[in-house]
């Protein structure tokens, strides 16, 4: 069985890659200076986006998705310092 997972960090403001959630999956953040990450998902296949949250600090969640096909991808909005790393992963 292969996990499903997408990593990155970011050094700027920017987006990344979209990541087709399972019913079940981790969302981790850290490494934060002073910036905001913004988690975000679609139902169109990535043509529009919706901020769930943000977070301005090291973040470990367990997140849950009910509904098959819906996208997420963080967004870095605002960025001044650090390396932040972000995983999401099922």
């Amino acid at each position: 069985m292969s996990i499903a997972q997408m990593t990155g960090t970011f050094g700027a403001t920017g987006t990344s890659a979209s990541f087709a959630a399972e019913p079940k999956f981790n969302i981790s953040v850290s490494g934060f200076g002073t910036a905001t990450v913004a988690l975000q998902r679609s139902f169109d296949d990535g043509s529009s986006w919706k901020t769930i949250e943000s977070y301005t600090a090291d973040t470990e969640k367990y997140a849950t998705e009910v509904e098959a096909g819906v996208l997420y991808r963080l967004n870095c909005t605002a960025y001044t310092s650090g390396t932040i790393a972000y995983r999401l992963s099922a």
